[in-house]
């Protein structure tokens, strides 16, 4: 099955990229350091580039090395020092993470000032072609998150301002460290 929300048609792409579009407009970022997490399958150098990555120093992570990341790794288990990014950037891909929670603590430990986070809320079971035909269950489609769920997670985890938007297929995040 083709992961239908890589689309850049979809209804749920439209609605994260509108979301990016206005978020990147308004902090107008520059020399900052940004980090996307979970880059498969959008174009290079991301698909968050277009909005944040002018005029800043751009990182890329992902599992899988087959996306050419700048950093091969989990965000679950990794080697990034603490407050190492001005803004991380994980869209699409908390809902393909088994342990969420760790996830979130990671993205809390590694930025200086914000994340931008979204998880599908109405949207079908998905995965890429590469992992169905070969599944290794360290990656696949386990979890949707309430907006309220969302923002108790992260306000427990010690994100001090945390904006949710709920759209009907999507729970969109700002949070601030």
């Amino acid at each position: 099955m083709i992961n239908p929300s890589n689309s850049e048609n979809s209804p749920l792409r439209t609605m994260l990229n509108t979301w990016l579009e206005i978020i990147a407009i308004k902090w107008n970022l520059k020399n900052k350091d940004i980090l996307e997490i979970g880059i498969g399958g959008d174009e290079k150098p991301s698909g968050s580039y277009k909005y944040f990555g002018e005029g800043n120093n751009w990182t890329t992570m992902d599992i899988n090395p087959k996306w050419k990341p700048d950093i091969i790794g989990d965000i679950t288990n990794n080697s990034i020092k603490d407050n190492s990014y001005d803004l991380v950037i994980m869209t699409q891909t908390l809902e393909h993470i088994w342990d969420f929670k760790k996830a979130i603590e990671e993205l809390h430990r590694i930025t200086r000032k914000y994340v931008l986070l979204d998880c599908p809320w109405m949207w079908g079971f998905h995965r890429d072609i590469v992992r169905e035909e070969t599944p290794t269950h360290e990656w696949d489609d386990y979890w949707r998150i309430s907006p309220s769920a969302l923002y108790k997670l992260l306000k427990d985890i010690g994100f001090k301002n945390v904006i949710i938007k709920f759209k009907e297929y999507l729970t969109l995040c700002i949070a601030e460290k």
